[in-house]
């Protein structure tokens, strides 16, 4: 057994690694297949077998685990992360720990180079050995004709905003959306080449939205299903109401669904006053690297849109990455998060530390303060288009 890390054709060819691929998950490279459902990351040009992390026997491919880049911005704080996709092993060389090597290589390089945090879709038990644990927090909000109806009057009047499906040749209504999300104080850094094939991940369909004047009113990011709103945003809190009515009448369902972050409080907010109901969901597993960086730039990003207790903590976090000492504290209502050399209040792990700082449920927080359990949990969140 020989375990690589993607390094092009000295060690993967190219057709090789997405025919491994498609035959691990059952897909037959032409209706199904990674180049049809991310293109973002595997089209040939963008050398998917240099973020991969191989397993050979003989010169033939036995696993792989793809490690891919994402930029995020919040509040001016540029954080790095890692994806991790296509976590693969072939049906008759299981159970050798193959994935566990990928893996273990794939993260330990992403410490290595820097990487803030990484993030990945999967069973929560079997990726908590790597350190990931559920966070993301999203609102999942459904919508009905009988919510509109009641509303505005009218389940079918958009009010003169329409929805247009977007294809790759739409430079212009790309760039309109490209520019409206990097207004928002947390959003993704999307590459200008890949901004279509990112939009359009896993099938989705993407569409700009048009207020009467012919004005760019905002955009949203339609499911494979047909039913579930991915993404959806807003020009300014006049467009809402629009954005999403032309939204429903696209979807053509009685019934839609609407993931929006917690943090984007013009859209959470209105969906809140008009649909039938919200969930309250993890959409990813992340795994934090550098506590302070991660806590410092979310805890600035909740300042923004609620209203923070006084108070401090003391924590000392066995991290996946290192040990680490934080100070995090809110005075007047600012926040700030520092390094700490003395005795801290409380010891976490790693996993008790994901949970109380990043996660939904209570219990890892009961040892916290009533003011610091109020600043909780934090919006780490990356968009399911920019997940891997």
């Amino acid at each position: 057994m020989l375990l690589y890390k993607g390094i092009g054709t000295d060690h993967c060819e190219h057709e090789d690694l997405i025919d491994f691929l498609n035959y691990v998950f059952n897909m037959n490279g032409f209706d199904s297949g990674f180049y049809r459902l991310l293109p973002k990351l595997y089209r040939p040009q963008f050398r998917p077998e240099d973020h991969n992390y191989i397993v050979t026997e003989d010169g033939k491919l036995r696993a792989a685990v793809g490690a891919y880049p994402i930029e995020m911005s919040v509040m001016g704080e540029k954080l790095t992360a890692v994806g991790i996709g296509n976590v693969a092993v072939h049906p008759f060389h299981r159970s050798k720990g193959y994935m566990k090597d990928c893996m273990k290589l794939a993260l330990d390089d992403a410490v290595r180079a820097g990487a803030d945090f990484a993030v990945l879709g999967g069973r929560r038990q079997r990726y908590s050995y790597f350190g990931f644990e559920p966070a993301g927090t999203c609102g999942s909000f459904t919508l009905n004709r009988d919510n509109l109806r009641h509303c505005f009057g009218s389940a079918d009047n958009t009010s003169g905003y329409t929805a247009r499906l977007l294809a790759a040749q739409d430079v212009a209504a790309l760039a309109d959306i490209d520019a409206l999300v990097r207004t928002r104080s947390s959003h993704p850094v999307r590459p200008a080449d890949r901004l279509f094939d990112v939009l359009s991940t896993w099938e989705s369909r993407v569409c700009a939205v048009y207020a009467p004047d012919g004005a760019f009113a905002g955009y949203f990011i339609a499911g494979k299903n047909g039913v579930g709103v991915i993404e959806i945003g807003c020009a300014n809190e006049t467009h809402g109401p629009g954005v999403v009515r032309a939204c429903h009448a696209f979807m053509g369902k009685d019934e839609i669904s609407l993931s929006v972050p917690t943090h984007d409080a013009l859209l959470f907010d209105f969906l809140s006053d008009i649909c039938e109901g919200c969930s309250l969901v993890h959409t990813e597993s992340y795994n934090v690297f550098h506590y302070e960086k991660v806590v410092r730039a979310c805890l600035s990003l909740r300042s923004q849109t609620d209203p923070l207790c006084d108070g401090c903590v003391t924590l000392e976090i066995d991290g996946f990455a290192g040990v680490e000492k934080l100070r995090i504290a809110v005075q007047n209502g600012i926040p700030s998060v520092t390094a700490h050399d003395g005795d801290c209040d409380l010891h976490l792990t790693h996993r008790q530390a994901m949970g109380a700082l990043f996660g939904l449920l209570p219990a890892p927080r009961r040892a916290l303060s009533a003011p610091v359990r109020s600043w909780l949990p934090l919006p780490l969140f990356v968009p399911d288009v920019d997940n891997d």
